[in-house]
């Protein structure tokens, strides 16, 4: 115990030190000031052409590891170079601050590459008793308004983090500079997560719903101050809720699950996860016979899972496997990956799409999401395979101006 806490003080002093917070900089981004770079071209190649990205970055504070390394500045460089240039809007989770230098670099090199606007979780350190929310939006497009919420803490390991919310009203001009104006609200998001075989009637299973719950409330707040009818909505994040059943649809023939055919019944926490967040609540009991919590909202907001509308099925997002030729089957990844989460074939990242006024825009500027899907992020020739021990999840959103 005595170690661990040396650790922790020893950690944050090098934190502080390394964030320069001992020359008394300025603190770091919030959402109480967004910050933005004037010379830096505020609009992408194609105005009309919005494409975005989830990811958990998987970049947890110094001297936390899975296995033999968590490649933290490799991943960090290569997704500098080769990911974050293909996006309008990047929303990370798990891109702490905390004891780190990393996020400051990330922020300096999107600068370099466009991204003139970002929001972010409040940096935290060792008097907070907490660690950052690791929450991060990065946009070339004008971000015009922020908002941010801390979810009730989390349980185990994720009591350290301060996990939550954060909402970017980004400006649009599909027609360029001189063109009408629309928005984007973009909302990413992680929530409380389960370490184990997870069982939905068990403690963290209920504060993660909650949690969900809190987004929903933000949502009521936060949409009819901010957003004009044909607006839409983008909920981003690492949910850490599994949609899918893992159930054989044919075990007498298979025997190992697959994405595609396995994937298109959705999981019980699924369904409740998306009636949580559209405002419907669920029965109390399904999170046992002693619970009384709905989690219902006041104000019903349909939400789309886009990525099972699109694909037909609950994409792998975590834990994904390969077969080979003898039907055998293995972990798509092991160097980030606990063996513990190798082949568990999770469904948990997310773009979820709202705007069912979306042909009444005052200015007759129609938003549609013309593709999404899951991008896996590998990195050909590294020490490591892929970017994350999660994929992300890739959305192109276009902006028709009929008037």
């Amino acid at each position: 115990m005595y170690v661990a806490s040396f650790l922790v003080i020893l950690v944050s002093i090098f934190g502080a030190y390394n964030l320069n917070l001992f020359n008394n900089q300025p603190n770091s981004v919030t959402t109480t000031n967004v910050r933005r770079t004037d010379h830096l071209p505020l609009m992408p190649s194609d105005p009309a052409q919005v494409r975005i990205l989830t990811q958990n970055m998987f970049m947890r504070p110094p001297l936390i590891k899975n296995n033999k390394s968590d490649w933290k500045d490799g991943r960090l460089d290569y997704f500098i170079e080769h990911i974050l240039p293909n996006y309008d809007i990047v929303c990370l989770q798990e891109m702490f601050e905390y004891a780190s230098s990393r996020r400051a670099r990330l922020f300096a090199a999107a600068e370099k590459l466009g991204f003139a606007f970002y929001v972010a979780s409040e940096r935290k350190f060792l008097w907070h008793a907490a660690i950052d929310g690791g929450l991060v939006i990065l946009s070339r497009l004008p971000v015009v308004h922020a908002e941010t919420i801390t979810y009730q803490r989390g349980m185990g390991p994720d009591w350290l983090a301060q996990k939550g919310v954060l909402y970017a009203k980004v400006a649009v001009k599909p027609d360029g500079e001189d063109g009408e104006t629309s928005h984007m609200h973009v909302f990413t998001t992680h929530t409380q997560a389960s370490y184990g075989d997870v069982v939905i009637t068990q403690p963290d299973v209920k504060r993660r719903l909650a949690q969900l719950h809190e987004f929903h409330n933000f949502l009521e707040d936060v949409l009819p101050k901010h957003r004009s009818k044909g607006e839409p909505v983008v909920l981003t994040g690492d949910f850490n809720v599994d949609s899918r059943n893992h159930v054989l649809s044919d075990p007498e023939t298979v025997k190992y699950e697959r994405e595609v055919e396995d994937g298109i019944h959705i999981s019980d926490e699924g369904a409740a996860m998306m009636s949580v967040l559209r405002g419907y609540g669920i029965d109390p009991k399904v999170l046992g016979p002693e619970n009384t919590d709905t989690f219902k909202g006041k104000v019903i907001l349909d939400f789309h899972d886009s990525l099972k509308e699109r694909l037909g099925y609950h994409p792998v997002t975590f834990g994904n496997t390969i077969v080979d030729e003898k039907g055998v089957v293995h972990p798509r990844e092991t160097i980030l990956t606990t063996r513990q989460d190798n082949e568990v074939m999770h469904s948990i990242d997310y773009v979820l799409w709202y705007n069912p006024d979306d042909k009444e825009h005052s200015r007759g500027i129609i938003a549609s999401l013309e593709d999404v899907g899951v991008t896996p992020n590998f990195t050909p020739g590294q020490s490591f395979t892929q970017i994350s021990d999660h994929y992300g999840v890739a959305a192109d959103i276009r902006f028709n101006v009929t008037k």
